[in-house]
């Protein structure tokens, strides 16, 4: 059958996210085609969660030779004809070259060209292109037009869906939702930033819904819900449930990360902080009610391997106070 496709990307969740555009755009051009998505078995929900997905696949975060043996029989009796390769890694490649599909697409470099014949720059002419259109432009070997890529839609999480604690959280005012991290120290704002404006929303009576996974995001989910008697869903709740939560949220607030991404597919006002990275790279991909707040520094954007100062100033130096008048504006 000529009328599928498998998109790979198999982690993280924001990169899961900057794909979503290309599947509508591609689904738009080729309504009656099936498409399927491969990830990390650890991020099923996240491509469960994108609109026109016939059918996730996955495998293990580590895969060995059997594994790669059962993925190939998988495949095999899929029988894709197209496969693209959005995530552009050493086992991304091995697996689009093992699906056997006719027209293998992946970005040109110089260690996996082998895996495609039929490929596209890894970097746009402009100075600085955003994540969404880097992979949009993986469509174009297909004949589609990337000039007109659809902002990201909004995705609706029903309550049947999630627990009755989020369900009654829900229904309170004046809500806010805070990312209390990063995936990376230096995308990190500091837990005492984080303490400083809880402190302050506390006071002015919001309802503070705090998110996060992992051993420190957690540990610090725990230490401001002790705090300050916040809501603390840290490595409690699903991607599914941290969408509805932010949908129902008046505002959004979080560093430059996968949660910001997922924020991004609601209506919800959204207060972002960019240090290394910048907005134009990989700001929320929607028109309305984002607010960033970044510094002027010369060295920004940067690789996030190393750092000049004795802590990224670009993230430590944003100002409790600008961040607050932020929310507060929304």
């Amino acid at each position: 059958m000529d009328n599928k496709i498998l998109f790979i990307r198999l982690r993280l969740l924001g990169d899961i996210v900057f794909t979503i555009p290309s599947v509508l755009l591609y689904k738009t051009n080729f309504p009656d085609n099936e498409i399927y998505y491969l990830v990390e078995q650890r991020f099923r929900e996240a491509a469960e969660i994108i609109p026109g997905v016939k059918e996730v696949i996955t495998v293990p975060d580590h895969m060995g030779l059997k594994d790669i043996i059962l993925f190939r029989r998988k495949v095999k009796k899929l029988r894709f004809p197209t496969v693209i390769d959005y995530h552009s890694g050493p086992r991304s490649a091995l697996l689009t070259y093992l699906s056997g599909a006719k027209v293998r697409i992946g970005y040109q470099t110089p260690n996996r060209n082998w895996a495609y014949n039929r490929m596209v720059p890894r970097k746009s002419e402009k100075k600085y292109s955003h994540s969404v259109i880097n992979q949009a432009r993986l469509l174009t070997p297909l004949g589609i037009d990337v000039q007109k890529i659809p902002f990201y839609p909004e995705i609706k999480i029903s309550e049947e869906q999630v627990s009755q604690d989020l369900r009654e959280a829900s229904d309170l005012n004046k809500k806010i939702v805070i990312h209390v991290g990063a995936k990376k120290r230096y995308r990190d704002w500091g837990r005492e930033n984080f303490a400083l404006l809880i402190k302050e929303l506390k006071q002015n009576n919001w309802n503070i819904f705090l998110i996060g996974k992992g051993e420190e995001e957690e540990a610090r989910g725990q230490y401001l819900h002790d705090r300050f008697n916040v809501f603390d869903f840290t490595g409690k709740i699903s991607i599914k449930e941290i969408l509805f939560l932010i949908a129902h949220s008046d505002v959004y607030f979080g560093a430059d990360s996968g949660p910001l991404q997922l924020a991004s597919l609601t209506k919800t006002p959204i207060v972002a902080l960019f240090g290394p990275n910048i907005p134009e790279v990989s700001g929320p991909f929607r028109k309305e009610k984002v607010t960033i707040i970044q510094l002027n520094l010369d060295c920004r954007p940067c690789a996030q391997k190393r750092c000049k100062f004795d802590e990224a100033k670009c993230m430590k130096e944003i100002e409790v106070a600008g961040v607050y008048q932020a929310i507060k504006a929304f």
